[in-house]
């Protein structure tokens, strides 16, 4: 081992190398009013990243990102610091409105998104999982999107991979190495983590690579990182930082206000955008070609709603004037989850903490070790009894994580609305130790709620309404894979080494956790937000009353508009979202290329007449609108 002196002058510098590269991308200037592109793309996320990066592979081709969020740090680079992101400075820290069928012990329900270089590839816990092929092909059969089927995407979920698992990658019909997403399965699981994995295997459930020909079955997960630098692959390392491409312009801290469409011709077309920047308002840009709404799957719609497009009824009660009535900002399902808290009771079961030590700083930078290289999860697919979908096509899923409880009693305890003493009582065992988070998702829920604007104030936050199982199928389904899940944990290897206690304000009944008594009240109770929202301006075919984009995610009635991101997936995958928003990304890029050979110009900037033609537009338009 290096002495500390030694360890201490490498950790120094390689935190100032990689904190200078990351830094780079928040120190970009601001550039000139009505400034020409050829595409602007706002939002840069998980999709944002990559579209941007794809459109600017063209060197002639300039392109303008605009990200609300700053840059990356070393802080977000490190896979064992993940669950630590949610909530903070990268976090746009939205709640939504109360719900009545979920989270009950709740006054409100964060729900994390992020507000960073990368988005929620930055702030989620990096589990790559695709989904189930039968969730893409659904898409063709039920809302007529027939390129979006599983032999249709499946090449762009590849050409973003870079599989470091040679057991995974060998099987090249549904891995790749090359990409820039790096993906590595975990080689140090918690010990516990695999003792659910081998009981769920002792109750007939397979082993199996998820994102391989079955999906059924339990594993532990693939991971948006590279085993061998120790550096979590978000999109915006992957794909911004590693090109750093001239004619890719950069702006983080840049909140876009509206989109600027020209209303003088049969069909409304957009231009460019109003945004603010470090306290200044009404800045312009201006695109030639097109602008790309990849703002996500809450503020995609909060964008193209301020901008005039959404429901008339709802922006005519915020006197917005109508652009185009489409329903966006409907459709908005999430899935849900329902932790199940288990202490451990041997140590020997978890691996150590994450903790920012000189010397576990030390090994990650130089062998991509100890504990800040690792954040290992499980997954484990069921079937309920509720799924008439075929045992091929999971209904539910379990994700098994181990956890340390620190000593902030308090800031836990905050977060629930009534029995304060006996949540303190419940939580204190925890305090100082480790316990094991057991998550029964409930994968392809059919609750949908809604985003709405709050006001017609850009800063603030939007109206979230999920309606979290709303629909009694779906708390029937959760209730199942809770029951599945305590099941599984009363196999050996897991039954001697866990203890499960009840929650305050559930009544047991004869001391058994199986029964639909007290498992209906944890799931009202404790059922929460999986943030992975999707749906809010999804597309469908041309006769799609519904859809709010097309096939190729161009806004209906508006040209030179697109979405793309998360909010345009009609259904959600049973997967997590990350990894079909890079592929969906990646498909509406080479759609943007293609299709660019059709769509006209407007002028560019070399004409001057056009240029003060469309910046005195412009300052009209905001002109008439004391809003911004």
């Amino acid at each position: 081992m290096a002495s500390l002196s030694l360890q201490l002058l490498t950790v120094s510098i390689i935190t100032l190398q990689r904190q200078i590269q990351h830094n780079y991308y928040g120190s970009g200037q601001t550039p000139a009013n009505c400034t020409q592109y050829d595409y602007i793309v706002v939002g840069g996320g998980t999709a944002g990243c990559v579209v941007a990066a794809r459109l600017a592979q063209n060197p002639a081709v300039h392109v303008l990102l605009l990200e609300a969020g700053g840059p990356q740090t070393v802080i977000t680079d490190m896979p064992g610091n993940t669950l630590f992101l949610v909530g903070g400075e990268f976090d746009w820290n939205y709640h939504v409105v109360p719900q009545t069928s979920a989270g009950l012990a709740y006054p409100s329900f964060f729900i994390s998104r992020g507000k960073v270089l990368g988005g929620s590839s930055v702030t989620n816990w990096d589990i790559y999982n695709r989904g189930n092929r039968r969730d893409y092909d659904n898409w063709g059969q039920s809302y007529g999107l027939n390129d979006w089927t599983f032999d249709k995407v499946l090449p762009y979920f590849l050409m973003s991979e870079n599989n470091t698992d040679a057991s995974v990658s060998a099987n090249t019909a549904y891995h790749n190495t090359g990409g820039p997403i790096s993906v590595s399965t975990e080689t140090l699981p918690d010990p516990v983590v695999v003792a659910f994995m081998m009981a769920a295997n002792s109750l007939g459930i397979p082993i199996v690579d998820i994102n391989g020909e079955q999906q059924y079955g339990t594993t532990i997960a693939q991971m948006f990182w590279d085993n061998s630098t120790g550096i979590k692959s978000t999109t915006a390392n992957a794909y911004i930082e590693r090109y750093n491409r001239t004619n890719l312009h950069v702006l983080t801290r840049a909140n876009v206000r509206k989109i600027l469409i020209d209303r003088s011709s049969a069909t409304p077309r957009a231009y460019g955008v109003v945004y603010s920047r470090n306290g200044v308002n009404n800045l312009l840009a201006m695109a030639r070609r097109e602008v790309i709404v990849s703002a996500g799957p809450i503020n995609s719609p909060q964008v193209l709603m301020l901008s005039g497009i959404g429901p008339r009824d709802h922006l005519q009660s915020l006197n917005i004037p109508v652009l185009a009535d489409l329903p966006v900002g409907n459709n908005l399902h999430d899935m849900v989850f329902v932790p199940l808290y288990y202490q451990i009771t041997n140590a020997s079961f978890v691996d150590p903490l994450p903790y920012f030590t000189v010397e576990n700083l030390y090994n990650l930078y130089t062998s991509a070790s100890g504990p800040l290289a690792h954040h290992p999860d499980g997954i484990t697919y069921l079937n309920t009894r509720k799924n008439q979908r075929g045992w091929d096509w999971p209904d539910s899923m379990v994700i098994s994580v181990v956890e340390y409880f620190g000593d902030d009693l308090g800031a836990t305890v905050s977060q629930y609305i009534n029995n304060i003493q006996q949540w303190t009582d419940y939580w204190r065992s925890y305090v100082g130790g480790y316990y094991m988070a057991l998550d029964p998702v409930l994968a392809r829920p059919i609750s949908r709620g809604t985003v709405r604007l709050n006001s017609s104030d850009p800063n603030g936050p939007p109206l979230v309404d999920p309606k979290y199982l709303s629909e009694k199928r779906d708390f029937d389904t959760i209730l199942d894979a809770v029951r599945l899940t305590v099941l599984i944990t009363q196999e050996v290897p897991l039954s001697g080494v866990t203890v499960f206690p009840p929650i305050p304000g559930c009544q047991l009944c004869e001391n058994k956790y199986i029964c639909d008594q007290y498992l209906s009240c944890h799931v009202k109770q404790l059922a929460r937000s999986y943030y992975n929202f999707v749906g809010t301006c999804r597309m469908g075919d041309t006769n799609d009353g519904m859809a709010v984009v097309d096939s190729r995610l161009r806004v209906r009635g508006v040209s030179g508009l697109r979405v793309v991101d998360a909010s345009v997936i009609p259904e959600i995958p049973n997967g997590h979202t990350n990894a079909a928003t890079i592929m969906i990304a990646e498909r509406a890029a080479q759609f943007i290329v293609v299709d660019a050979s059709v769509i006209p110009e407007i002028p560019n900037g070399h004409t001057n007449a056009a240029t003060i033609m469309i910046a005195e537009r412009a300052a009209q338009f905001i002109g008439q609108d004391n809003r911004y």
